[in-house]
């Protein structure tokens, strides 16, 4: 259990039910913007509901991390409102805008943004933030899917394009998929056709990967995305498009640390938890993930040894 100190106050507000002295939206370093968008999901829906499943189980996470031995949030964790957006279509002019000013905003003042979702397609909103900042910005995809569709159910911005999309915005196109176990011969054929600077990571030669050679392919400055729909089922079915043969939790956590340490990780985004009532473990399951990639991205700044990183 997290610290006895929360008040109620605190646990209705704040993300870890964390104090004003360490949720303070001026001095805490990392920042999490919920945002509960939804239009494009092809099967199972609930990812509007994701972000408040995360802040409920979030009350419940340990502060002390035993692995690296530090309690996280003394960096400072300050909760966001709400960024509600309309739907966005294939005419939109300048997709999920409202989420790109958030981000831009607390880029600007230092801060390490974490967007919770939501559909995937949000992703484009805070990317767009971080390229006009980092013009070498990769990006670094936790995903079942390839989500290299130019566009899908008549919508450019489909939870199904992003990856497509995000790529195509990206001045130095870059972008590392982990985890892929299900793409369609319209992306094959694009992909042979382009040759696009594209690298996946197959989920059935998870045996093989090894996670630094992963993190190699990206730039510098990384924007990570994590769909967790990226991870098995059976740890992970809380998901509007669940697939067999993801990656495992230890998994994820070492391909975030590997990241975190080796780049500069400017921004991230956790995506597609849609809870099922009654069925805590995947919500608890994500709310500590949000809590060991804060852990992770201030691993250093809070005396973690690199050597034992």
């Amino acid at each position: 259990m997290a610290v006895a100190a929360k008040t109620k106050k605190a646990t209705q507000l704040s993300f870890f039910g964390l104090p004003e002295e360490h949720s303070n939206e001026e001095t805490s370093q990392a920042v999490i913007i919920p945002a509960p968008y939804e239009n494009t999901t092809s099967y199972g829906r609930g990812t509007k509901n994701g972000p408040k499943a995360i802040l409920d189980a979030s009350q419940q996470v340990e502060l002390f991390d035993d692995e690296l031995w530090v309690e996280p949030y003394r960096v400072g964790i300050h909760s966001a409102n709400e960024v509600k957006m309309a739907p966005v279509v294939s005419e939109t002019e300048a997709p999920f805008q409202e989420l790109t000013d958030a981000v831009k905003a607390q880029l600007t003042r230092g801060k390490f943004p974490i967007v919770l979702g939501g559909e995937h397609a949000l992703s484009i909103g805070p990317v767009r933030a971080c390229m006009e900042r980092y013009p070498d910005l990769s990006i670094l995809q936790v995903d079942a899917h390839a989500d290299m569709r130019k566009s899908y159910d008549g919508n450019a911005y489909s939870h199904a394009s992003v990856s497509y999309h995000l790529y195509k915005m990206l001045p130095k196109p870059a972008l590392t998929n982990v985890g892929v176990r299900n793409i369609s011969a319209e992306e094959v054929e694009w992909m042979e056709q382009e040759q696009p600077n594209v690298k996946i990571f197959w989920a059935r030669q998870q045996k093989t990967w090894n996670f630094q050679e992963i993190v190699n392919t990206l730039s510098d400055n990384v924007y990570l995305t994590i769909d967790v729909d990226g991870l098995d089922s059976s740890i992970m079915p809380s998901t509007g498009t669940p697939e067999p043969g993801g990656m495992d939790w230890y998994q994820l956590m070492d391909l975030i640390k590997t990241v975190c340490v080796r780049k500069n990780v400017v921004a991230a985004d956790i995506v597609e938890l849609s809870p099922i009532p009654k069925l805590h473990g995947p919500d608890f399951l994500v709310a500590k993930l949000l809590y060991k990639l804060i852990g992770y991205k201030f691993a250093l700044e809070l005396g973690v040894s690199k050597k034992y990183l």
